[in-house]
């Protein structure tokens, strides 16, 4: 009988070195290869949740607007008017440079009653282009025709900067 409960230790013995069920190999490999997975679980969550940063709405890039023009004054001349005004300095970024000027008008014939909570609607009529970065003076000269008020700004424009420019002071006149 001791020969049969002998057999049984034996047995297991083997089992326990070659891995069998109750074998503490099989134990070692699964509790390695667990390890593993989890950490690759770990880091797959961390890489997930983490992402590229903060999370919420895009936002662009700063946009610089140009500065406005402060000094636009009209000469009239004959059936002429005659726009004259600075080039702005832009302090806030070096390397942009003013391209050029939209010039805005808008008339509206005197006999019409003036409307003064109204928006002027102005339309572009010239475009003038710029001593890139030179400051100076600029003009524009357009035609009039008689029994309008008229209504003048200017806006600058650059190949660098976005969009969002500031418009100048307004000239207003009849002619």
């Amino acid at each position: 009988m001791n020969s049969g409960k002998e057999g049984a230790k034996a047995q297991r013995r083997s089992a326990i070195l070659i891995g069998g069920p109750s074998g503490g190999v099989s134990r070692i490999m699964n509790y390695k290869s667990i390890y593993i997975i989890l950490i690759a679980a770990a880091i797959g969550v961390s890489l997930f949740l983490s992402g590229c940063g903060k999370k919420g709405p895009p936002v662009p890039p700063r946009q610089i607007a140009l500065p406005a023009v402060n000094d636009l004054v009209s000469v009239l001349e004959d059936d002429k008017v005659i726009l004259i005004w600075t080039v702005p300095e832009i302090k806030e970024k070096k390397g942009i440079f003013i391209t050029g000027f939209v010039v805005h008008k808008a008339k509206y014939p005197v006999q019409e009653s003036e409307c003064k909570s109204c928006p002027v609607k102005y339309k572009a009529v010239a475009e003038i282009m710029a001593d890139k970065g030179k400051p100076g003076k600029m003009k524009y000269a357009g035609q009039l025709e008689k029994g309008f008020k008229y209504f003048f700004k200017v806006t600058a424009f650059s190949e660098e900067a976005a969009s969002g420019n500031r418009d100048s002071n307004i000239v207003e006149f009849i002619y």
